[in-house]
């Protein structure tokens, strides 16, 4: 699923985007990426389980991270590129959902004060979270159909 930056520049890039964000400092913008594109494979395998000696099927999944290598944003750079057990899969995102419960939690009581998160970039992470809330409610519904 591709995901397009929204453009945070460095304070002497020219700012002809209106919805750029300008950040102060470079030792956050020379350190900054962003993941453009993921991809998710389903490959199957046969397996016999220890508990039993039944034979299972084994569902691995092939997850790739990609993003823009910083000189060319054509050219993309892969942050990640592994085969994983599904059950492996869900749970980092388990993981990261737990942790990025206490990132929001952070975020919202320091945006108490004063200065708020940019409302575009608060928008549309509301929007992919509504989105991966509704993703996990489909799985879930996969899964309990196979028992």
């Amino acid at each position: 699923m591709p995901n397009e930056d929204l453009n945070a520049l460095k304070p002497d890039e020219a700012q002809s985007d209106p919805g750029s964000v300008v950040l102060y400092g470079s030792a956050l913008v020379d350190r900054l990426t962003y993941i453009s594109t993921t991809f998710s494979s389903l490959i199957m395998s046969m397996g016999k389980a220890a508990r039993d000696d039944r034979d299972v099927l084994v569902p691995l999944v092939e997850v790739k991270f990609e993003g823009p290598t910083g000189q060319d944003d054509a050219v993309s750079k892969t942050f990640f590129s592994e085969l994983v057990p599904l059950e492996n899969v869900a749970f980092v995102l388990e993981d990261i959902s737990n942790d990025f419960t206490t990132i929001c939690r952070h975020l919202s009581a320091v945006s108490a004060g004063p200065v708020k998160p940019d409302f575009m970039r608060l928008g549309e992470t509301k929007r992919l979270l509504n989105e991966a809330k509704d993703n996990i409610e489909k799985c879930l519904a996969d899964l309990e159909g196979i028992g």
